[in-house]
C-alpha cells in the first residue's frame, strides 16, 4: 500500500505545481512586473502544452522503466520549482513552465498503468482511486496551503517548499518502488494514432472536463453572485467542495459500477445540481448541497476517463491514458475559455447552463460510444487483445 501511496503523493505535488500560480496570481505578478492576465497564461498555456505533447512524449518514453520515469519526472518537478523561485523575469519562467509542461503529460499518461501495476490483485477502480487521492487531497488542502505560504513567507518560497516535496518524493519512489521493466518496447505510433477507441478517449474525456471546467475555473465569481452569501463564507464553501472531493475519490474506488457508468452518473448529478440551482433562484442554502455534490463529481470526473480508457484499453494502458490526458488538458483550456466569453456575456446563470449543457453533450457522447465497451485496442492495429478479466475492472 505504501508504493500506492507514494504515487498518490507524486500526483499530489504535480497538481499543485500545475496551478500554483493561480493561488500566487497577484504576488507573481508584482514580483515578474507583468500583468495578472500573463501570470494566467503560465496555467492555461501549460494546459494546452501537456495536451499537445502528452500523447508523442508518452510514446516516446514507452522503453523505460516506469520507477526511474516516475523518479525522474519527480525530479524534474523538484529542480524546476525551486528554479521558479530564483526566476526575476516572465520569460524565463515561462521556459520553466513549458519544461514542466512536458513532464507533467507523461506523469498523467503513466501513474494509472504503474498503481495497477503495482496492485495486481486491487480492482483497477479502486487502485486508481488510491493513486488519485493526492488529486483531491491536492485541491481541498495543497493549493490552500501553498497560497497560505505564498501570503505568509512570499511566493518564491512557496515555489521552495513545493519542490522540496518533490525531491523528497522522488526518494520514496526509488527506495519503495520496485522495478517496473515496460511492456511496451515498440510502439506503432501511427497505428495507435489512427485506432478509433483511442480518439474517441480524448474526445469524451474533452467534453466530460470542459462541462466541469466551465463553470469550476469562474467558481470564485460565481459563488459571489449568490445573493445572501458574504464573501467570508466564500472559503467555506470551497472547503465543502474540497473536502467533498475527498470522499467522491474514496467512494468512487469503491462503487460497484463500470467506469463508462461513473461518468454517466457523474454528468448526470452536474447537471441536475445546477439545474436545481438555477430553477430556485440561486437559493444561498442549496448552493451548499451544489457545492457537496460537485466537489463528488469532480472526484468521479478524475478517477472514471482513465479507468474508463484502461477498461477499453486493457493492453495499452499507457497509450490509452495519454489520449486521456490530452483530452482532459484540451477540456481544461476549452472549459476555460468558454467559461469565460458566457461569463461576460450572460453572467454566473449563463455559465451554470452552459455547463450543465455540456454535460448533456457529454452523456450523448458517452452513449454513442457505448459499441467500444466491447472492443479493445489492438497491437499495431493488427490482432485485437482479450477482454481484461472480470476481477481487475470491476470496482468492487
Amino acid at each position: 500500500m505504501m508504493r500506492i501511496v507514494m504515487l498518490s503523493m507524486g500526483a499530489f505535488v504535480w497538481l499543485v505545481t500545475e496551478v500554483l500560480p493561480i493561488g500566487l496570481l497577484t504576488d507573481m505578478a508584482a514580483g515578474l512586473h507583468v500583468s495578472p492576465g500573463r501570470i494566467g497564461l503560465l496555467v492555461t498555456g501549460y494546459a494546452w502544452l501537456v495536451a499537445l505533447t502528452a500523447i508523442p512524449l508518452t510514446l516516446l518514453t514507452s522503453g523505460l522503466d516506469r520507477r526511474t520515469l516516475m523518479a525522474v519526472l519527480l525530479g524534474l518537478a523538484g529542480v524546476m520549482d525551486i528554479a521558479c523561485a530564483f526566476v526575476s523575469h516572465y520569460a524565463l519562467m515561462a521556459v520553466m513552465r513549458v519544461a514542466l509542461a512536458l513532464g507533467h503529460g507523461i506523469f498523467w499518461s503513466i501513474i494509472a498503468g504503474v498503481a495497477v501495476r503495482l496492485a495486481p490483485h486491487m480492482p483497477v477502480a479502486r487502485a486508481t482511486a488510491w493513486a488519485f487521492t493526492g488529486v483531491a487531497v491536492g485541491f481541498a488542502g495543497g493549493i490552500p496551503l501553498a497560497a497560505a505560504i505564498g501570503q505568509w513567507l512570499g511566493w518564491r518560497a512557496a515555489f521552495v517548499v513545493c519542490g522540496i516535496a518533490a525531491l523528497a518524493i522522488m526518494g520514496g519512489v526509488l527506495t519503495l518502488l520496485p522495478p517496473l521493466p515496460s511492456q511496451r518496447r515498440h510502439l506503432d505510433i501511427p497505428a495507435l494514432l489512427r485506432q478509433p477507441v483511442l480518439r474517441y478517449i480524448a474526445v469524451l474525456t474533452a467534453l466530460v472536463v470542459s462541462a466541469h471546467f466551465t463553470a469550476y475555473t469562474y467558481i470564485i465569481p460565481l459563488l459571489s453572485a449568490i445573493p445572501h452569501t458574504p464573501e467570508r463564507l466564500v472559503p467555506l464553501l470551497l472547503l465543502v467542495y474540497g473536502v467533498a472531493g475527498i470522499g467522491g475519490n474514496w467512494l468512487g474506488g469503491r462503487l460497484p459500477w463500470s467506469a463508462g457508468r461513473m461518468i454517466g452518473i457523474a454528468m448526470l448529478a452536474l447537471m441536475a445540481s445546477h439545474v436545481l440551482l438555477l430553477a430556485s433562484g440561486w437559493s444561498a442554502w442549496l448552493a451548499w448541497v451544489d457545492m457537496a455534490v460537485w466537489g463528488i463529481i469532480a472526484a468521479l470526473i478524475n478517477l472514471g476517463p482513465q479507468s474508463y480508457a484502461i477498461e477499453l484499453a486493457p493492453h495499452q494502458r499507457e497509450a490509452a491514458c495519454s489520449f486521456c490526458v490530452t483530452g482532459f488538458n484540451s477540456g481544461i483550456g476549452a472549459g476555460a475559455l468558454c467559461g469565460g466569453v458566457v461569463l461576460s456575456s450572460a453572467g454566473p446563470y449563463g455559465v451554470l447552463a452552459w455547463s450543465a449543457g455540456l454535460a448533456g453533450v457529454a452523456l450523448v457522447a458517452l452513449r454513442a460510444g457505448r459499441s467500444y465497451g466491447g472492443r479493445h485496442v489492438s497491437s499495431g492495429g493488427a490482432l485485437p487483445y482479450a477482454a481484461p478479466s472480470p476481477d481487475r475492472t470491476r470496482t468492487s
